[in-house]
């Protein structure tokens, strides 16, 4: 598959594609089956890690940050 084939699923997943961009998707996918294949495989892999959740402590951007933004200890 072509790199521009490719970025039209990307911005097909990611609900930017224009006009003309959703004509030509449309017509990509219906008639190109690994197309259509990686596009409905790459969705279930967004739609799936949306799902995720990760909880970390309350100061953990301030902790990140302190060390982030220190020189390291003994150098």
């Amino acid at each position: 598959m072509k790199k521009d084939e490719k970025k039209l699923i990307h911005k097909a997943i990611d609900g930017d594609l224009s006009k003309s961009e959703t004509k030509r998707f449309q017509m990509k996918i219906k008639k190109d089956g690994q197309a259509r294949a990686e596009y409905e495989e790459l969705k279930k892999v967004v739609e799936e890690t949306t799902k995720i959740r990760i909880v970390v402590p309350k100061d953990f951007t301030r902790r990140v940050l302190e060390k982030t933004r220190k020189p390291p200890q003994g150098k």
